[in-house]
């Protein structure tokens, strides 16, 4: 007896001995469960882009050096629009300023704990820092003195004086006035998380006065600044919760009658798109259950009987609680990737489950008893089911080599899940049948019963007895057009294959949101009008004191500065960074004349000018530069773009700060600089983890081509298997690169999907056949009851999933709305491939396998031939 029979016969033989052991495995089912149930409390979420970094990445240790000593780069950036069309109006300054002083006087009141005590620091038009010279010292003086102006001279002399400013153009103010700035500094993601341990007691809130006050917080990150602390300092993340609260607090002080009757608001940065990304969460839940009622609602309609929706539902719900509960009690942190865990979970879990109850209520309606029937049912269906399981667990576990640790935690959680289906449809699902299944009937039952059933199958189509009868059709149509059938997909997998080519890896933020959604235009604003909805820093550690007071290390910096802002004008606005200051402080300090506005050719000249910032506003010069002038850092300002783009400009500007960095390297050898900041992980992590996934999906189908060609013992088999296979997944990507979809951290999630419901189907179809002709090697008898057998259940599951996964084209996300609209598609033109392509693959190949000979007959086989 072969391997093949061996695994049959056993299979077989499943459902005779549980029964024997029935009280013992409901009663581990239930204590497991409930122990999986308690797990569930312990579930821990990682949601923030450093988690799919390694903790050595080096732009992650950049971020950190940063953070430890400038402080938070994550700030709410509001774009105001003045309804009477001037942010230099009396009435807007005014407003403005109100406007701040009220989100600060409710920071400082606000509780320990409230969202509110993020602010670090609010700067609007009218407190913008200005530098002067008063009884030759440099000072720091505030745009708008304590009187807000309200003569025309006077307010056309402020708007003078902030446009001699290069700071504050774009920043704080459009080139038409129609649009002005708030810049809310925060400390997200700059919290140490030993921070209690580090501080004896946290930051006191204090005031300054109406226009200078700001929280106490804006020392929190800069506590560890200097050489005194040569540890690198990790931060605490940040949860959406945070971002969600902090800007629900904002907005109702933007909403005040005083402030909202007279500016339009664009708030940009992660706490305004928080709003939005939490709205789809929740809308995403919603069409979640959506899509486990359609499946439930289907699964009635193809079985016709409470039990046949409530086993495979308690099959797959078991798989993921189980997985998910086990997992929390081992301390596992999952991500976003679980929602993706799940659905594999239901993919298969439910398509193992469907394939076994459809065999059942095959051969009872073709006579067979109830144990008969189980038996019958997996004999032919189980051994099908196992080798799916085993080439979707090895395909899962494939992706471990990556070093990204959720995608590990994400590829061993979905083969344990697919796992934990596959045992509860062989071990469990015989004894859910002994307790309840109610199969259809074929003679009418009397009484009032009767009535409610004929009344039932009114109003409820006989899907199973239509499908059936559309399958007795498939062979005759393929057996005519097999040349045809063939050509016509071939040509397909050709098109499509150039369309994979073009196919672009690139996450864009904007378009990530509703397309109606009020963020997208709030981004466009700032990059149309004002500095840019997006930041990158580019963070520099010379590691040597005092080093930037060297005025050949300024002027390096200021030839960088340049390049990057002559070079990418589509994305970059400008740059800023301590030259800036430096050169603009020089220029004041030498009676404004505009040859002045140079970095100092001297030593001496360079730290006399710095001294002297630094005693007019210490706490700007903090954000500038470290205490002991060795570290600092350029802010580049940027348009919203996707990560197709970025990706290769953020290589761009590293080599350009390679280049520039390379003679300061020569006079100080320890120098570092490299691309930093929030942005720049969300840009590098996003096209990080499409590319990951997509290697890791490609090491995915060799593997599972490879298990292919073993499962089933013959080249030709496995070849004519990996084509199959290959149809939706060419189709799928060939049509997003057509059609110019790009491929985003979400729509990569379709697949591990399209793999997963493909390798099912054909295994579960080529395993059939293998079965019907191995026993006399007639190949169109063969077919005939595979596809009469087998593609019921095919058909059953394709048509679930199908529909399930429609429902989340309905989303307002577009990366959501995509997986809905081409998973779907995808498990459907798999349909069509199993009943369609690769039938005529086995006819024009011939397709044969070694005969049984005189291999002992098993109780299955007998019991399958008297149904047949």
């Amino acid at each position: 007896m072969s391997a093949a029979h061996s695994l049959m016969h056993y299979f077989e033989n499943v459902p005779d001995h549980v029964r024997k052991y029935k009280w013992l495995v409901w009663l581990t089912v239930i204590a497991a469960t409930a122990f999986a149930i308690a797990g569930l409390g312990r579930v821990r979420f990682d949601m923030t882009i450093e988690g799919w970094f390694a903790d050595n990445d080096p732009t992650i240790v950049a971020m950190d050096g940063f953070r430890s000593r400038f402080g938070s780069d994550d700030h709410l950036y509001i774009v105001y629009k003045p309804k009477d069309g001037d942010v230099f109006s009396h009435d807007s300054l005014a407003a403005v300023r109100k406007l701040r002083e009220d989100l600060l006087q409710r920071s400082l009141d606000a509780p320990d704990g409230s969202p509110l005590k993020r602010i670090v620091k609010i700067t609007t038009l009218a407190n913008a820092p200005v530098l002067k010279v008063e009884e030759d010292a440099l000072v720091s003086r505030n745009l708008v003195g304590a009187q807000v102006p309200s003569s025309p001279e006077e307010l056309a002399e402020v708007a003078s004086t902030a446009l001699q400013q290069r700071s504050l153009p774009l920043q704080y103010f459009s080139k038409d006035h129609k649009y002005g700035g708030i810049l809310v500094e925060t400390n997200f993601g700059a919290i140490p998380v030993d921070f209690e341990a580090r501080t004896a007691k946290p930051a006191e809130a204090s005031a300054t006065g109406a226009a200078g006050a700001e929280t106490g917080v804006d020392n929190l990150s800069m506590s560890f600044d200097g050489k005194a602390v040569e540890e690198r300092v990790r931060f605490k993340p940040t949860d959406l919760g945070d971002y969600l609260g902090f800007i629900n607090e904002v907005k109702l002080s933007l909403n005040k009658p005083e402030f909202a009757s007279r500016f339009d608001y664009y708030p940009v940065g992660n706490p305004a798109s928080t709003e939005y990304n939490m709205q789809v969460l929740q809308e995403m839940g919603t069409l979640y259950l959506a899509m486990l009622v359609i499946m439930v609602a289907v699964l009635w309609f193809l079985f016709r009987s409470f039990s046949g929706v409530l086993w495979p539902s308690l099959v797959v719900i078991l798989s993921a609680v189980w997985t998910i509960g086990f997992a929390s009690w081992l301390g596992v942190t999952f991500t976003a990737f679980l929602i993706l865990t799940v659905v594999m979970i239901l993919v298969i879990g439910i398509a193992d489950s469907i394939h076994i109850l459809s065999g059942y209520e095959y051969f009872r309606n073709k006579g067979l008893e109830h144990k008969e029937a189980v038996r019958a049912s997996f004999h032919s269906s189980a051994n099908a089911c196992f080798l799916t399981a085993i080439t979707s667990m090895v395909a899962m576990l494939s992706v471990v080599f990556t070093p990204i640790v959720p995608i590990q935690v994400f590829g061993i959680a979905t083969a344990v899940g697919i796992g934990l289906a596959f045992l509860f449809s062989i071990y469990v699902l015989p004894l859910m049948l002994d307790l309840w299944w109610v199969p259809r009937r074929a003679q009418p039952v009397a009484g009032l019963r009767g009535k409610l059933s004929a009344a039932v199958g009114k109003l409820v189509p006989n899907v199973a007895g239509f499908v059936q009868k559309m399958l007795k059709g498939v062979f005759p149509f393929v057996d005519k057009y097999k040349y045809a059938i063939a050509g016509l997909f071939t040509a397909a997998i050709v098109v499509c294959l150039y369309g994979m080519t073009q196919v672009r890896v690139d996450t864009d933020v904007k378009a990530q949101f509703p397309k109606r959604a009020q963020i997208r235009e709030n981004i466009d604003v700032a990059d149309a009008n004002m500095m840019g909805s997006q930041t990158l820093e580019i963070y520099l550690d010379l590691g040597q004191e005092y080093a930037l007071h060297d005025p050949f290390v300024q002027k390096r910096i200021d030839e960088l500065q340049r390049t990057i802002e002559r070079k990418y004008p589509k994305y970059v606005v400008r740059t800023l960074s301590l030259v800036d200051v430096t050169k603009k402080s020089y220029q004041t300090l030498n009676e404004d004349r505009p040859e002045m506005y140079a970095v100092p050719d001297t030593r001496e000249a360079l730290a006399n000018t710095l001294f002297l910032f630094d005693n007019s506003n210490p706490d700007q010069r903090r954000k500038m530069v470290s205490d002991d002038y060795s570290e600092s850092h350029i802010t580049v300002y940027l348009r919203n773009g996707g990560s197709y783009e970025y990706t290769q400009i953020f290589k761009d500007i590293q080599h350009d700060i390679d280049l520039a960095t390379a003679d300061i390297k020569r006079v100080y050898p320890d120098t570092k600089a490299s691309v930093t900041g929030l942005f720049t992980l969300m840009m590098q992590g996003a096209d990080y983890l499409s590319w990951t996934s997509l290697n890791e999906f490609g090491t995915a189908i060799l593997t599972v081509s490879v298990i292919l060609l073993l499962i089933f013992g013959s080249l030709k088999a496995g070849l004519v298997s990996v084509v199959s296979n290959a149809v939706p997944v060419t189709l799928t990507f060939g049509l997003m690169g057509l059609l110019d979809v790009p491929l985003d951290f979400t729509t990569v999630l379709i697949a591990p999907i399209v793999l997963g419901i493909a390798v099912d189907d054909t295994i579960h179809f080529l395993s059939h056949y293998k079965h019907e002709v191995s026993r006399d090697g007639d190949i169109r008898r063969a077919l005939i009851q595979t596809i009469e057998e087998a593609g019921q259940a095919v058909t059953f599951t394709s048509l679930i999933l199908a529909l399930g996964l429609s429902v989340l084209s309905f989303s307002s996300s577009v990366g959501n709305a995509n997986v809905g609209i081409y998973g779907s598609l995808a498990v459907l033109v798999g349909l069509v491939c199993e009943l369609l392509f690769l039938p005529a693959l086995v006819l024009i190949f011939g397709l044969k396998f070694e005969k049984r000979g005189a291999a002992p007959a098993v109780a299955g086989d007998a019991a399958t031939e008297a149904a047949h």
